[in-house]
């Protein structure tokens, strides 16, 4: 008897820690918005993030298994000279991944039922590279809300450092497509200060040692 009622209240417990992860990520989720939407070529899309981060080529891919449809998004992807593949934004909120594929499928924004912020942002890849005649200089990433990942690069040239954000270069024209942009210049700024402000830092730490 004792041990029934142990056994119902760790199932209690870990109900309640289930539900309580659960409506913390349909909270994070949702402080990041699908506020534009819009179809840019055949099977390619382009959305907004509160209003702000804008991921362009953005492709749904379909795979069938019996009867039934899977629809999965495909991101940028970097493909290295080796061919390795590298995904340039990664949604790490599965709530988020099904809401823009709904806003994806039926072109149709979402409607905020609360105000629209400034995404929350860390960042959380720092990864220096160490050839020291590339005008690359760390591989970084940064998480928008805990929900959303995206990657670039600190790049130094004879005007100093610079942040690099997900592009292609056109195979035609033989320019740089940018597939991540930012609306607002403040909030742009405020990402790459913080990314700037560390890779300075770690170039101070490196010439002490």
């Amino acid at each position: 008897m004792k041990k029934n009622k142990i056994i119902n209240k760790s199932f209690y417990i870990i109900l309640l820690l289930f539900l309580c992860s659960y409506l913390f990520s349909q909270e994070t989720a949702k402080k990041l918005w699908i506020t534009s939407v819009e179809k840019t070529a055949a099977n390619e899309y382009s959305i907004t993030l509160n209003d702000l981060i804008v991921i362009k080529e953005i492709k749904l891919k379909k795979t069938k298994i019996g009867q039934r449809e899977i629809v999965n998004l495909e991101f940028p992807t970097y493909i290295s000279k080796r061919g390795k593949a590298y995904p340039q934004i990664v949604v790490l909120d599965k709530t988020l991944q099904e809401r823009i594929i709904k806003a994806i499928t039926t072109t149709t924004a979402e409607k905020p039922t609360e105000k629209i912020g400034e995404p929350s942002f860390k960042i959380s890849k720092f990864s220096p590279y160490r050839q020291s005649r590339s005008s690359l200089k760390v591989f970084a990433s940064v998480v928008f809300e805990d929900s959303i990942e995206i990657e670039c690069k600190v790049m130094e040239g004879k005007y100093g450092p610079w942040i690099a954000w997900p592009a292609r270069k056109d195979k035609t024209t033989n320019k740089w497509v940018q597939q991540v942009n930012f609306t607002s210049k403040e909030y742009k700024k405020k990402i790459e200060q913080s990314l700037l402000s560390k890779y300075k830092v770690g170039k101070i730490e490196s010439a002490e040692k």
